[in-house]
């Protein structure tokens, strides 16, 4: 619960700051492949969408803030019966920005997430969340002087344990996001 309070603060704090100038706002989606084979094998790949507040700080620098969530149903390798997923991370970090002319710009980024895990089955129920960290790249098109379209790749890593049993709830993102800015 702590940890919760924690992301929702920083979360408050980054939009306070919106007011101070360069504030941005995206939705974005992607398809997610998570880097733990257990994971591929009983869900796949799955869907995943978020909101991204970004504060430019300095030229060509944000401060950016996420929250995405993925839920997805899936079969037990050994009985088939349903089981379900829900993973939410929040994360925060640096983004730099790359103008390639007037209508271009690329990305990297980089920053830490706490990654709250819930799976649900006959089994029981696994509830856990750790901080991890995450890294991108991505380009847009700006449409307009407020408005850009663009795409992105990202990989995260989160180590996690629950009874016993070690598993990771990162993986890799490829996706495209609607961005406007303030």
């Amino acid at each position: 619960m702590k940890k919760r309070a924690l992301a929702a603060l920083a979360i408050l704090l980054a939009a306070n700051l919106a007011w101070a100038g360069g504030f941005r706002l995206g939705l974005k989606g992607s398809y997610f492949s998570s880097e733990d084979s257990m994971f591929r094998d009983v869900y796949g790949g799955a869907a995943k969408l978020g909101l991204e507040a970004g504060l430019e700080i300095a030229p060509d620098l944000l401060l950016w803030a996420d929250v995405d969530t993925v839920h997805k149903t899936g079969k037990l390798t050994m009985t088939q019966e349903d089981t379900k997923v829900w993973i939410t991370p929040v994360g925060a970090g640096l983004r730099y920005e790359i103008p390639a002319g007037s209508k271009f710009v690329f990305h990297v980024k980089a920053g830490l997430e706490e990654v709250f895990f819930k799976e649900e089955n006959v089994i029981g129920t696994a509830s856990e969340s750790a901080l991890g960290f995450i890294a991108g790249a991505g380009g847009a098109y700006r449409l307009a002087d407020a408005v850009s379209l663009g795409v992105f790749a990202s990989w995260s890593t989160c180590k996690m344990s629950h009874n016993g049993v070690d598993f990771k709830s990162g993986g890799v993102d490829l996706g495209g996001a609607f961005e406007i800015r303030f």
